[in-house]
């Protein structure tokens, strides 16, 4: 099984949760763990790929969770990870620039914008503007590519102005998702890799009306398990990976 690490907001330091790696409250990751900074928006899907992963190559596989963007930030600032996983090929781009990684960004999916409600239908993203009232939950643009992608579309759809009183900003897209399924939100512009086996209602976004969501894996030049890394990448892009990936609604790139 693989292990979960989720970030602490504003500090750098990782809390390990075990999921039979490692002995609950021992506070350390194992050494053998494969550490990825991953996008929240494979919170659902991190658990069958890590296990295929570790069917094929014996590898066990860890993950902590974050906007793609503060993900960056951790890594600039030294955070222990092996593989950087954004949702956005700009983020990962950025740090081959500085030197940060042993290897190239690979694109291995394409992520998918929805609107979710638990008890709301709605059938456009006009509808989004019926009630004034309607609480509507997205990642913060400035760091989340979910989040630059829901603002995008709403431009295209001329509707980022009027709604602007009613949007809440989330730190992820997954804290996006819990808010709308809280009720801290009426509805949410999220990930549909997050809405599987939710329930509610969900509207599929026009993908022609934002920049792509390029889910993106590379190796940091920091990492002191690049082989073990390197194989978790091509393992990304392999069928296998693929039909995972496509059953919690990822696109093919």
């Amino acid at each position: 099984m693989p292990l979960f690490i989720n970030k602490l907001r504003n500090v750098p330091v990782l809390l390990a949760i075990s999921f039979g790696l490692i002995s609950p409250g021992c506070g350390t990751v194992s050494r053998q763990a494969l550490v990825v900074a991953a996008a929240s928006d494979l919170a659902k899907v991190a658990t069958p790929l890590a296990e295929a992963f570790e069917r094929a190559h014996g590898s066990r596989v860890a993950f902590s969770f974050g906007a793609s963007g503060q993900l960056e930030q951790q890594i600039r600032q030294g955070a222990p990870f092996d593989l950087y996983a954004p949702a956005a090929l700009s983020y990962c781009e950025s740090l081959g620039r500085d030197g940060l990684l042993a290897g190239e960004c690979k694109v291995y999916a394409l992520g998918r914008l929805v609107v979710w409600s638990g008890n709301l239908t709605i059938r456009s993203l006009a509808g989004l503007q019926d009630k004034q009232d309607l609480r509507i939950a997205l990642a913060n643009p400035q760091y989340a590519p979910y989040g630059r992608a829901a603002q995008q579309a709403l431009e295209a759809s001329g509707l980022w102005q009027s709604l602007q009183p009613q949007l809440v900003f989330a730190d992820s897209v997954s804290h996006a998702f819990q808010m709308a399924k809280t009720g801290n939100a009426d509805a949410a512009l999220v990930a549909r890799s997050l809405v599987r086996n939710e329930g509610g209602n969900v509207l599929d976004v026009d993908p022609s009306l934002h920049q792509p969501i390029e889910q993106t894996a590379a190796v940091l030049r920091s990492s002191a398990n690049q082989e073990a890394a390197r194989l978790f990448v091509d393992f990304l892009v392999s069928p296998e990976a693929r039909r995972i990936l496509e059953a919690y609604g990822f696109g093919d790139p």
